[in-house]
């Protein structure tokens, strides 16, 4: 008789066999997670326009407002080159101008891009709907994507992200189905996103990584070729990129750059390990924000001085930086969930983090935005993976989840207001960051445009001791003396102005201004011209200055040729009609004078001059 051998089943530490969710639990979620998430932007439906880059993109940007969708598709704004983003917001334009159209549109391009991250994490988790949940909320609203969607003129992230994550979703279904018209989707998807925002060009990267969670051989022949025409659009995306923030039409392909921006100087003498261990400050920060997002603000300023740069927190930041490095290389041949989620995140912040100094800013929020599915997958595979081993914790751990959810969810109404207008948003940032210049130069141009000249010119003053080169500080200050009455400090300051930037046309036509009003119309001509030489797209603006520069020197022909002009473009309003009336005055013309003030008066019934001149020459 032989004995029976015992055998002992060997026990998996997971389910062998998930239990597939219903197509009708699948739809709940995504309803619920897109519902809370326009729930927590909803305040931002009544805010307004903010003096950061909406006025350059839509405001003051006659390509926008008039639908010149020939235009959209060929210019440079803002040193970028992002034609699907600018066409959106010509699309968005009512009559009049609001707001809100565009702030729902980024709100609702939002919640659709927090249904594509439910999808792409169902996917990725094997049909793990509690992992495509958590993602998916935490993605939707967490206050780091503020910036993102409550600021219009971020609309190229939302935008970008749709692509970017819809084409993601397309390359995983051609991983599981290998069909060509899944790649080319895939390819065409990427095209689109590089076109909304250029940080789409990491798209190619993300693939090897899609790959590598797949567990396909990376350098596998076939999987290297079918990328070679992804890497070649990311290059010559690139390759734009750089060239138009060189001002350059990108060998006559483009319309240029037409915006005068201004970027910071690097005048602060950074040392070696400082210019390697102050980049790595902004990825500990959205890391630390993943969890505690305390204090937020549209500007963190970057270290003015070498002292400030020599910070222990710059060193941690690093030590901090290395440790990332070893937990995706660690995990690289192991679990895979941090090499993949952390791994997503990098390839998507390194590019922004400031290696080289350039702007006011080490970090920004607006960079979370794409790069926070990674770390948000890896925390939700690993809180699964801790449930399904540990059942005893699973309320504990679900109820975590939901307090972290509630904080994020408060957290992210209350930021939303920090974006009402420009003067909440920039007080905020001068709160948390008091050194920042940027911060108040801004709100000092939006008071006084408002008319609170002593409240602007205290901001102003504030932002030149800070930050004595900014010529904008200086042509702004120039403005505020003006509107007190004291010209001599005015042209002071527009004569810096002009110092600093010799080749931004716009301080020079308001020095014109200046100029004009002293008495000096020989001067004015001349900044006027030099302002149409340096800026040729701003013409229009200058006739009705050039014309009242050609009265005052007695030139009433030339000055009604400029009225003319002005008249027929809208420039100047009323007073356009009222001088060139006094033009034709003084050459005899009185007919056409009177004609002239009768337009005025069409156009300003109060008008004191016109009036005046009417009754003066008899005329009703």
């Amino acid at each position: 008789m032989t004995k029976r051998r015992r055998t002992t089943a060997k026990v998996p530490s997971t389910p062998a066999v998930q239990r597939q969710p219903g197509a009708g639990w699948i739809a709940f979620a995504l309803l619920a997670v897109a519902a809370i998430t326009v729930a927590a932007y909803a305040g931002a439906f009544d805010n307004a326009f903010v003096q950061w880059d909406d006025p350059m993109y839509i405001v003051d940007n006659p390509s926008v407002l008039h639908k010149r969708y020939d235009v959209l598709t060929r210019a440079v704004f803002g040193s970028n080159y992002h034609p699907l983003t600018m066409v959106s917001y010509a699309l968005n334009v009512s009559e009049p101008l609001s707001p809100r159209p565009f702030i729902v549109t980024n709100v609702i391009v939002h919640a659709v891009n927090t249904g594509l991250v439910f999808w792409l994490s169902f996917l990725l988790s094997r049909r793990r709907l509690s992992v495509a949940i958590l993602v998916a909320l935490l993605f939707g609203i967490h206050p780091m994507h503020v910036e993102s969607v409550a600021w219009i003129s971020e609309r190229k992230d939302v935008l970008y992200v749709f692509f970017l994550l819809t084409g993601a979703i397309a390359y995983w279904g051609y991983l599981e189905k290998r069909t060509p018209a899944r790649l080319g989707l895939t390819f065409l998807l990427f095209l689109l996103s590089c076109l909304s925002k250029g940080m789409a060009v990491v798209f190619p990267v993300l693939m090897v990584l899609l790959d590598y969670w797949k567990r396909r051989p990376i350098f596998e022949k076939r999987a290297i070729l079918e990328k070679i025409p992804f890497f070649a659009i990311a290059l010559l995306f690139g390759l734009i990129a750089l060239n138009v923030q060189s001002a350059g039409d990108f060998h006559g392909l483009l319309i240029p750059n037409q915006d005068n921006l201004r970027a910071m100087a690097e005048t602060t003498p950074f040392s070696t390990i400082q210019r390697i261990t102050m980049p790595t400050y902004g990825h500990m920060m959205y890391v630390l924000k993943l969890f505690v997002p305390i204090p937020l603000a549209g500007i963190y300023p970057y270290p003015s001085t070498p002292a400030e740069a020599n910070h222990v927190k710059f060193l941690i930041s690093f030590l901090f930086f290395l440790a990332t490095l070893a937990i995706v290389a660690w995990d690289a041949r192991r679990t895979r969930v941090l090499a993949f989620g952390v791994g997503w995140y990098l390839v998507c912040v390194l590019p922004v983090l400031q290696w080289i100094p350039v702007g006011s800013a080490i970090m920004a929020d607006r960079y979370s935005y794409l790069s926070y599915f990674g770390l948000l997958f890896a925390l939700a595979m690993g809180i699964a993976s801790v449930t399904e081993k540990r059942r005893a914790l699973r309320g504990a751990v679900w109820v975590g989840c939901a307090v972290l959810a509630t904080f994020l969810f408060v957290r992210t109404v209350a930021y939303v207001e920090t974006w009402r207008d420009t003067d909440t948003l920039w007080t905020t940032v001068i709160k948390s960051s008091p050194r920042s210049a940027l911060a108040y130069a801004t709100r000092g141009n939006l008071r006084g445009r408002a008319g609170r000249i002593r409240e602007a010119l205290g901001d102003l003053q504030t932002a030149r001791m800070l930050d004595p080169g900014r010529e904008d500080v200086y042509e702004d200050l120039g403005n505020a003396y003006a509107g007190l009455g004291q010209p001599d400090s005015a042209l002071a300051m527009l004569d810096q102005a002009v110092r600093i930037a010799p080749t931004l046309g716009r301080a020079r036509s308001n020095r014109a201004i200046l100029y004009l009003r002293l008495g000096r119309p020989t001067e004015a001509l001349s900044d006027l011209a030099k302002a149409q030489e340096l800026a040729p797209e701003t013409a229009g603006r200058l006739h009705f200055s050039r014309g009242n520069g050609y009265l005052q020197l007695g030139r009433f022909r030339e000055a009604v040729a400029e009225f003319d002009r002005a008249v027929e473009i809208g420039d100047g309003g009323a007073d356009a009609f009222f001088n060139r009336g006094l033009c034709k005055l003084e050459m005899g013309d009185r007919a056409g004078a009177a004609a002239d003030f009768r337009g005025a008066l069409r156009l300003d019934p109060g008008h004191a001059g016109a009036i005046a001149q009417l009754k003066a020459e008899g005329s009703p």
